[in-house]
């Protein structure tokens, strides 16, 4: 505890909440590549709410909705699309996961995209990740 007697694990939570509430709030994706050769089938992306300087908001709770863009182009050359979906976030992290058809091809690519969000007022920019087939 310190003198005020509040705990470091509790200021540090009302200090990141305190920044998310006037707008330094992002999302980072992240996800692995997948390998030429692998099906397109099953790709897990984890998406984190964050400040300016990369700590978690552990405290948002909320749906968000996620889009995996339609710019595959999976082994043969054609676009796979992949619907819309939603993520649900809890203690600030969540996950989708991007499903498809076909084989993958070196160079093929996606791109996973988080929706924009109104969040205390303040309006969350949407956010993308362009992952490339190795």
């Amino acid at each position: 505890m310190n003198n005020m007697g509040i705990s470091p694990r509790l200021k540090k939570e009302f200090t990141q909440r305190d920044k998310g509430m006037v707008g330094d709030f992002t999302f980072e994706i992240k996800c692995d590549a997948p390998a030429a050769g692998t099906a397109f089938d099953a790709i897990t992306v984890r998406i984190k709410a964050v400040s300016a300087s990369g700590d978690c908001h552990s405290w948002f709770n909320k749906t968000i909705t996620t889009t995996a863009l339609a710019v595959v182009t999976a082994g043969n050359g054609t676009a796979v699309q992949v619907p819309a979906t939603t993520c649900v976030m809890k203690n600030g992290q969540g996950t989708v996961v991007v499903t498809g058809s076909d084989t993958w091809a070196a160079g093929d690519t996606f791109t996973v995209e988080t929706a924009e969000l109104s969040l205390m007022g303040y309006t969350i920019a949407a956010v993308s990740k362009e992952v490339t087939c190795v």
